[in-house]
C-alpha cells in the first residue's frame, strides 16, 4: 500500500527538450515479512511492472465501479498485458524507523479545562447507517453519564448543542462536550440536496477550525476523503482529501482526527501537508488500510471510551495508542481493518500524569509517589522507589531509562517505568 502524498521528486534533470528525468520517493506498507519476499538484489534493488492506465480509465470513479476494479488493473498480471499499457521501474528499498508507542497530548489537548468533540457520520447507500449510528450513539452517550441537549433523538439537530459531562484529569475539573452531526432528511443537512451537502460540508470545516477532536465515521477511500452526502444525487457535502491541505485549522494548537471509513490512510498526509500542522506537529490522525466496518458505531464508541476512560476513583485513566489501535483493530469481520495513527513520533512518551521530579523518591504504595503515572516498585538494592509509566527512553530525564516493570507476586511484566540507568538511585 502506498502512502498518499508522501512522495518526493528528486534530482530533476532534461533528457531532451520534451523529456525530463528524476528520481522518485514513496512511502510504502506491507506485511512484516515484505523485505525478505521481495527479489531484493545484493543493493536491496528490484524491478516493478507497473500499469498504465489511459487519463479516462483514471476519470472512471463511481463508487465499486472504478477503473481499477476492471482488467486488467484488478488482478493485475504485468504478464498478459500489451507493452504499451506496462512500464518498468527499478526500486531500491530500505526500511523505515518504527515508531514506539505513546499517549495523546492531553496536556495540551485539557489546557484550557475542556475537551471539544465533533462527531460527523458520512451518508451511507447500505442501510442508512448514518442515521441508525447516530441514534445509536445519541443512547450511548446519555449511558455514559451525558446530558443530552435534548429530550430525544428525533428532536436533535445541528444546532441543538453539545452532549456534556466532567471528568477529574490530574487534580483538575475537565468540561467534555460531544456534538453530533449527520444528514438528516428533511431538514436543513438533507444529504440528498445540494444546500443540505454544502450545510454538512460547512459544519466538518467549522469543527476543523475549532475543535479538539474531530471524528469522521463514513465511506472513505483513496483520492477521496469524507463523504457527508449522498453523492448520488448532489455533488456537495465531501471534503476530499486534496482540500485538507488547505483547511483552515488552528495553528500551533493541538488536534486529533478520527477518520474511520475504508482506506483513509491517504488522509493522514493530507492533514500533515496543512500550514497549520506542519509535518504532522500539533495534530495526530488514525486511519484506516482496508475496509472498516460500516455496520455498527463501535468504532467510534470504542475511541470515546479510550480517550476519557476513568480509573475505580473517576479519574482520567489514559492508555497508550498501542492499545487503542488494538481496541480498533479487533473491531474488523470478514477483513482485516488495520488502523495506525500519523504524528504519533512527537507525542509523549512518559505517562501525561507523572510527576517526573518524584523519581527515586522512597515509598511503600504508588500513591505515595504523586500523579496518577507515577508506580511504587523495587529498584535493585534500593527497595521501593518511585517510576514514571512510559513507552520508551525519550519520556525518561537525563539518567533513567525505560525498562519492563515485573510484579513481584507473580512474576509477569505489566508494563515500562522511568528507573536509573543503572539501576541505582542517587543519594539523598
Amino acid at each position: 500500500m502506498a502512502r498518499g502524498g508522501s512522495w518526493e521528486d528528486l534530482e530533476v534533470s532534461a533528457v531532451d527538450a520534451r523529456t525530463y528525468g528524476f528520481s522518485f520517493r514513496q512511502i510504502v506498507a506491507g506485511g512484516k515479512n515484505l523485505m525478505s519476499v521481495l527479489p531484493l538484489d545484493s543493493q536491496r534493488r528490484f524491478t516493478l511492472e507497473i500499469g498504465k492506465p489511459s487519463n479516462e480509465q483514471m476519470a472512471e470513479l463511481e463508487t465499486n465501479g472504478e477503473w481499477y476494479r476492471n482488467a486488467p488493473w484488478d488482478a493485475w498480471n504485468p504478464a498478459t498485458v500489451p507493452a504499451d499499457q506496462k512500464e518498468a521501474l527499478v526500486l531500491s528499498v530500505r526500511r523505515e524507523v518504527d515508531s514506539s508507542d505513546a499517549w495523546w497530548d492531553y496536556d495540551a489537548l485539557l489546557a484550557d479545562g475542556k475537551l471539544d468533540i465533533d462527531i460527523h457520520l458520512g451518508w451511507d447507500y447500505h442501510d442508512a447507517y448514518h442515521v441508525k449510528h447516530a441514534r445509536a450513539l445519541y443512547s450511548w452517550l446519555k449511558g455514559k453519564g451525558f446530558t443530552a441537549p435534548v429530550s430525544s433523538f428525533d428532536a436533535l439537530s445541528r444546532t441543538s448543542g453539545a452532549f456534556k459531562r466532567t471528568l477529574k484529569a490530574d487534580g483538575e475539573t475537565i468540561a467534555v462536550e460531544v456534538r453530533l452531526y449527520y444528514g438528516k432528511a428533511g431538514a436543513s443537512t438533507d444529504p440528498d440536496t445540494d444546500a443540505g451537502g454544502r450545510r454538512l460540508e460547512d459544519d466538518m470545516r467549522a469543527s476543523l477550525g475549532k475543535r479538539d477532536v474531530i471524528i469522521y465515521s463514513g465511506h472513505s477511500g483513496p483520492f477521496y476523503g469524507f463523504a457527508l452526502a449522498n453523492w448520488r444525487k448532489t455533488s456537495e457535502g465531501d471534503l476530499d482529501d486534496a482540500e485538507m491541505s488547505s483547511v483552515t485549522m488552528p495553528a500551533n494548537r493541538y488536534q486529533i482526527v478520527l477518520a474511520e471509513g475504508c482506506d483513509t490512510y491517504q488522509i493522514g498526509e493530507a492533514f500533515r501537508q496543512n500550514p497549520a500542522k506542519p509535518d504532522g506537529r500539533f495534530i495526530d490522525i488514525v486511519t484506516t488500510t482496508s475496509f472498516s466496518n460500516a455496520s455498527t458505531p463501535a468504532t467510534v464508541q470504542d475511541f470515546l471510551t479510550r480517550l476519557i476512560e476513568r480509573d475505580s476513583q473517576g479519574r482520567l485513566r489514559p492508555r497508550t495508542l498501542k492499545s487503542l489501535l488494538s481496541d480498533l483493530d479487533g473491531n474488523s469481520w470478514g477483513f482485516h481493518t488495520m488502523y495506525g495513527i500519523h504524528g504519533i513520533d512527537d507525542n509523549p512518551a512518559l505517562h501525561p500524569f507523572a510527576v517526573a521530579e518524584n523519581l527515586c523518591s522512597e515509598c511503600s504504595a504508588n500513591a505515595d509517589c504523586g500523579g496518577a503515572g507515577n508506580l511504587c516498585v523495587t529498584i535493585g538494592d534500593d527497595g521501593k522507589r518511585c517510576a514514571a509509566a512510559c513507552t520508551d527512553d525519550r519520556g525518561c530525564p537525563d539518567g533513567y531509562a525505560c525498562r519492563a516493570i515485573a510484579s513481584s507476586s507473580s512474576s509477569t511484566i505489566y508494563g515500562n517505568a522511568c528507573v536509573p540507568a543503572d539501576l541505582s538511585c542517587p543519594a539523598e
